[in-house]
């Protein structure tokens, strides 16, 4: 009988969801001691707080090759936190940085994307992705931020909030630049309803540090950040700052002697790829929420495999997308290899989450680094397998609220 009501408690979704919610929050207090008590890896968090005084102060901001090398709206973000005591402000930080994380993941869920999900698996899929964002949030990096913003987006456009999906796309450009992706591929399904949003408010939040700055400080820092990102030639740092992406594969593991020009040309290539299956999949008739898994899926591997700008940290940007797809291969009853494919990819990114890769680099060892690019890779051939593949879909239209499909978002519906 205590067997049976053990199992009984394991399988209530109440279950999961508080022990979820108690892991984050431990989780969360372990960090934020650790930071009082001097206990800590922070630096780019560190860096941003340096930022935001700067910026206060009328001083440069991109004196640090590797430091502070956002936009400058960015410092503007930071000065205030620059005014108060560092464990007040990382403490915000860190709770800003996993609101927008787990509202971003909840939002998600909330809609029609994953319609074979019941309650009980948001508490999983929430601890399963606590250990791939410990060390993002122990340095303080952006990413759980531009993760979940990104999430909010594909959710808003989902319910045609389209000034909300432009802002929540926009901020993180501000923070990242390459999650501008997002933005295009959204205008790529959506462009009369979309495009000029975005616009706007990319100019909008650009002109914004001029309201904070004397205007020829803000135009100089503008300059600088412009200059300092287009001379940054990531392709060409040595092995222990190289990026962890498809060029690291094909340049250091696979010893091809391809030209940089052409690794752009790959870059460029796949991302018009992308736009270009959201358009095949207009064309197809596919279902709002099909079209929009696909986008969220592929640009997630797209930002980490083919960014401008991918280290270790960076790689939570795929975690939500893996997790997703590592519970709904289960729970889709989806053939072995398949599950297969899915299971590595996670193994490895979690192995290289959870133990301290920077000691594990000390050994030199290329396969150590190479182990979370292949994983996206991996994920990549299970994405295209599960998404493009009829016999794998999901979506029933029992499940789908009535909202236009996508050839609809520009049709003669009108502008909304």
């Amino acid at each position: 009988m205590l067997a049976s009501r053990s199992t009984a408690i394991l399988k209530h979704p109440t279950f999961w969801t508080v022990t979820a919610w108690v892991s984050w929050a431990v989780a969360l207090l372990v960090l934020v001691v650790r930071y009082c008590a001097g206990f800590h890896r922070a630096y780019a968090f560190n860096d941003y707080i340096l930022a935001g005084s700067h910026w206060t102060n009328g001083e440069y901001l991109y004196a640090n090759w590797r430091g502070f090398v956002y936009s400058p709206l960015t410092a503007v973000f930071f000065a205030p936190l620059a005014y108060l005591p560092q464990g007040v402000a990382y403490t915000l930080w860190l709770v800003l940085s996993t609101s927008a994380l787990l509202g971003g993941l909840a939002t998600l869920l909330k809609t029609t994307f994953f319609p074979v999900f019941s309650r009980a698996y948001s508490g999983v899929i929430y601890l399963l992705l606590l250990p791939f964002t410990l060390g993002n949030l122990d340095v303080g990096q952006a990413n759980a931020l531009v993760i979940g913003l990104l999430m909010f987006a594909i959710a808003a456009v989902h319910t045609e909030r389209w000034n909300l999906a432009a802002l929540c796309v926009v901020i993180p450009t501000y923070f990242k630049i390459y999650p501008l992706a997002v933005g295009i591929l959204i205008c790529a399904i959506a462009p009369r309803r979309f495009a000029w949003r975005l616009l706007i408010t990319l100019l909008l939040l650009g002109v914004a540090p001029f309201l904070f700055q004397h205007w020829s400080y803000v135009s100089d820092q503008y300059h600088a950040w412009v200059t300092t990102r287009t001379s940054d030639d990531r392709l060409n740092y040595p092995i222990n700052y190289a990026p962890l992406d498809l060029w690291f594969l094909i340049h250091c593991i696979g010893h091809l002697p391809i030209p940089c020009w052409v690794y752009t040309l790959i870059q460029v290539g796949t991302g018009a790829g992308l736009a270009l299956l959201c358009r095949w999949g207009k064309w197809r008739h596919w279902e709002t929420e099909r079209v929009l898994t696909t986008l969220f899926f592929l640009v997630s591997v797209w930002m980490v495999l083919c960014g401008p700008a991918t280290e270790s940290h960076t790689y939570l940007l795929l975690a939500p997308a893996l997790v997703l797809g590592l519970v709904l291969s289960f729970n889709a009853r989806y053939p072995f290899w398949a599950r297969a494919l899915v299971c590595t990819a996670f193994v490895l990114q979690f192995v290289n989450h959870n133990t301290r890769t920077s000691y594990l680099f000390h050994f030199k060892q290329l396969w150590i680094f190479s182990a979370q690019p292949i994983s996206a890779l991996l994920f990549l051939g299970y994405c295209l397998c599960w998404l493009i593949t009829d016999s794998f879909r999901i979506y029933s239209p029992r499940f789908l609220f009535p909202h236009p499909t996508p050839e609809q978002w520009d049709g003669s519906t009108g502008e909304q």
